[in-house]
């Protein structure tokens, strides 16, 4: 067996953003309901997060190869938003990735996903090979009747806290790196305002800091919501000081806003809201104000994975099957987030 690797999911440059003067972050532990400063060093990660692991042999790839390169451009390009400097197309997309891929790096989305797959896997035959997918509708044949489809089962399972086995953690790893090269390019497209905590405010960051915020009109016990669903927004704190928000092209007013109290204060409330184990700040009064009105119940906040199956009305060999993750982000708090 190889070397064991501590791997963070938060990278330190990005943590210490969100330090003390002394260098420390101030970390709360939902389960056990501790608070402490500690060094972003042995914060923010987990022991072979990353690693993929075939039998006796490990490998430490995804890592090496794609994150720690991922992870270096940040600060520079920080300090360029920071002082308002205009960023270069490289700059572009070193942050769009950096950003992107917090929607799959971290542990709770890479359990999400892990648990789609076991809930997908519960719904195949032994003969998996028989079974033919379609990711998109199929061509309407104007000369057939039109297909009906029934709801025949309804799932919402509580996202495991433990790790998937190694078969399983190997698929999800691999996608999801597909899936943040992808996901970056999508987010290049969306129009990208960077918000600036008032004087005497600070924003505090998640363990799953890429919130999604659905739009007033969202029904999210219905269905999921994305960063590209119409009147969404996504928020990730870059800093104590700075917050990208990502939106639709033409929703946002301003590529640069101060903002006040009460739109910190709903940042920050769904930094919580999102985050599964641990929230981080610079300050510990501050982290205590927020966990104390947003995360007023103690123990591990996981997402709920939810699958739909309808099948066909005439052929039950025929299903839709959706997935979508709940959000933990009401709509109600559209109309407190600095949305536009």
């Amino acid at each position: 067996m190889g070397k064991s690797q501590w791997q963070h999911y938060l990278p330190q440059s990005f943590l210490r953003g969100f330090a003390t003067s002394a260098g420390e972050v101030w970390r709360y532990d939902r389960v056990s309901a501790e608070m402490k400063p500690l060094p972003p060093k042995v914060i923010g990660a987990e022991r072979d997060l990353y690693t993929l692991v075939t039998g006796e042999e490990v490998s430490h790839e995804i890592e090496n190869k794609w994150f720690n390169p991922l992870d270096g451009p940040f600060l520079p390009i920080l300090r360029k938003i920071q002082s308002k400097e205009r960023l270069g197309a490289s700059d572009v997309l070193n942050v769009a990735n950096f950003v992107a891929y917090f929607r799959v790096r971290t542990p709770a989305s890479i359990r999400e996903a892990e648990m789609t797959m076991k809930q997908l896997e519960s719904l195949l035959p032994d003969d998996r090979d028989s079974v033919k997918y379609h990711s998109e509708p199929k061509p309407p044949n104007p000369e057939s009747t039109p297909e009906s489809f029934i709801l025949k089962q309804e799932r919402a399972d509580d996202v495991d806290a433990s790790r998937g086995e190694p078969r399983i953690r190997n698929e999800v790893l691999r996608m999801l790196v597909s899936n943040g090269i992808e996901l970056s390019r999508g987010l290049v497209q969306l129009e990208w305002s960077f918000l600036f905590a008032a004087r005497g405010r600070a924003f505090v960051l998640g363990d799953n800091p890429f919130v999604i915020a659905p739009p007033a009109d969202h029904d999210v016990e219905l269905t999921g919501v994305g960063p590209f669903t119409p009147g969404a927004a996504v928020f990730v704190p870059l800093s104590r000081e700075t917050c990208v928000r990502l939106t639709s092209p033409g929703q946002s007013r301003s590529l640069e806003k101060r903002v006040g109290a009460d739109e910190v204060r709903a940042i920050n409330a769904c930094q919580v809201l999102n985050s599964e184990r641990y929230i981080f700040g610079h300050n510990e009064n501050l982290l205590r104000r927020v966990i104390d009105e947003f995360a007023k119940t103690s123990g591990l906040n996981p997402a709920k994975a939810v699958m739909r199956e309808a099948v066909n009305d005439r052929d039950d060999l025929k299903s839709l099957v959706h997935f979508f993750t709940r959000s933990k982000i009401g709509a109600e708090w559209a109309l407190r987030l600095p949305m536009n």
